[in-house]
């Protein structure tokens, strides 16, 4: 995706951009061909900040989106997606040329009323958390009847956040700091991990810029070490597998760096320099079948010495927006690794979470939704529903186990009321206390991987 997202950069030309969006992901259908067509005459005459043609945004929006999605009626939405807002053209016009479906998402799509750039409140202003609510109140009521709004949105997003040099320094920060707040926790929940890190990445880079340098600079200047480091692990993981019988074809392995911002956050957190941060490195095994990741997974804690407190099951007990991998941290000769294992299957759900649905037309999502229609905080002030609705959209989640060994997902720091709550509202008004692991406890018991049962 980093190639793609460098081609899109430097794109200033109509022509380029028709033919990455034709040329790489999808074929000239019917109806992709006719919404481009109609936003073309539609955006005829309009420019960007930069100056550029306008129609070269939605082109580059529907080219994102068919990267994500695959889907010709998510990209036909995406080429129309400012048409409403922006010309004269009517959701009528829209739903007699192409029908129920599209006009369906592009009206969702119209819903989500931007704040515009000369309306934008100042990042000093106390407004902040207000405006922000309003547009993640806006984005989640538009698009709780259907999702494709939202991951063409968070495409939207991407573009913009691609091109905000045209734009002043304080409307960069600004739309940086919505996008870190607003957006990649949407995308995170809807487990498209690739539009998160790009994102959060992006929106790190205008409003950190001095700490951005600092890792930029320091991951730069020691590439070739960290690559060496990379490179040694993977052919030692490549040999232990080798000799335990996999085929050669039968799995890949990757390694990287991680993403920035996930660095600053670390650094942050355990209040240390990025020297200092051992586990910058991360590689990442896909393999054919769900056992072959527990065979590997006893393969790497025999052959290296692992960390078994970071050690995390997400493919017996999948998170709930369908994310399933192993995750396991292991020491090497100069720091720590985090190592994920999944399956090919896996792996496409967690680099496009919900629109896996439709990318690989899988016959159905196994991405949950009812958090989607569980975010109806319609009784609360507009910063109760965005705490709440940030709460549920970016917590790290836990797996909570009733008796039966059913298991329920709660945010992290969750505590037994919540539990309560969660089996039914009845349950948390009238519970007293709790037992956790047979122990009994006060409902104020922050939860973590435990057996809980009502008293």
């Amino acid at each position: 995706m980093d190639t793609f997202l460098n081609d899109i950069k430097e794109i200033h030309i109509v022509e380029d951009a028709k033919r990455l969006l034709f040329g790489a992901f999808v074929s000239e259908t019917d109806i992709v061909q006719r919404a481009l067509d109609l936003a073309s005459v539609a955006h005829k005459g309009q420019k960007r900040k930069s100056g550029e043609p306008y129609i070269i945004h939605p082109i580059l929006v529907a080219a994102i989106t068919a990267l994500i999605s695959g889907d010709e009626v998510m990209v036909a939405s995406a080429l129309l997606h400012d048409v409403v807002e922006d010309t004269h053209y009517e959701l009528e016009d829209i739903e007699r040329d192409f029908g129920v479906d599209v006009v369906h998402i592009v009206g969702g799509l119209t819903k989500i009323v931007e704040i515009r750039d000369e309306k934008l409140i100042p990042s000093v202003s106390g407004d902040r958390l207000i405006n922000s609510a309003l547009s993640f109140r806006k984005m989640l009521i538009a698009s709780i009847k259907d999702v494709r709004v939202l991951v063409i949105k968070l495409c939207d997003r991407l573009h913009n956040m691609l091109t905000l040099d045209a734009l002043s320094s304080a409307k960069q920060k600004r739309i940086a700091e919505e996008t870190l707040v607003v957006y990649a926790p949407i995308a995170h929940r809807l487990g498209i991990s690739r539009l998160k890190n790009e994102l959060e990445d992006l929106s790190f880079y205008y409003i950190y810029p001095n700490d951005y340098a600092m890792i930029d600079t320091y991951i730069k200047s020691n590439k070739q070490n960290l690559q060496f480091r990379l490179n040694a692990l993977i052919q030692k993981v490549e040999n232990m597998m080798h000799i335990d019988g996999f085929h050669r074809d039968s799995f890949e392995i990757f390694g990287r760096v991680k993403h920035y911002y996930s660095i600053y956050l670390k650094m942050h957190r355990k209040g240390v320099s990025i020297e200092e941060v051992l586990d910058l490195l991360a590689i990442r095994i896909i393999v054919k079948e769900p056992i072959q990741c527990y065979r590997v997974l006893g393969l790497l804690h025999l052959g290296c010495t692992p960390l078994i407190s970071r050690f995390k099951d997400y493919v017996a007990l999948p998170k709930e927006n369908g994310y399933q991998t192993i995750h396991t941290t292991l020491f090497d000769d100069d720091g720590i690794v985090e190592s994920q294992i999944r399956t090919t299957e896996m792996h496409k759900l967690a680099e496009y979470g919900i629109a896996a649905h439709w990318k690989y037309k899988e016959g159905g999502s196994k991405v949950h939704l009812d958090w989607l229609e569980g975010l109806n905080y319609q009784n609360e002030s507009v910063e109760e529903f965005y705490e709440l609705a940030k709460s549920d959209l970016f917590s790290e989640d836990i797996a909570v186990f009733s008796p039966k060994a059913d298991y329920y997902t709660l945010p992290k720091n969750s505590v037994a009321l919540d539990f309560a709550y969660l089996i039914h509202s009845e349950i948390g008004e009238t519970a007293s206390s709790a037992l956790i692991n047979k122990k009994k406890s006060s409902l104020l018991t922050i939860l973590k991987m435990e057996i809980l049962s009502r008293l």
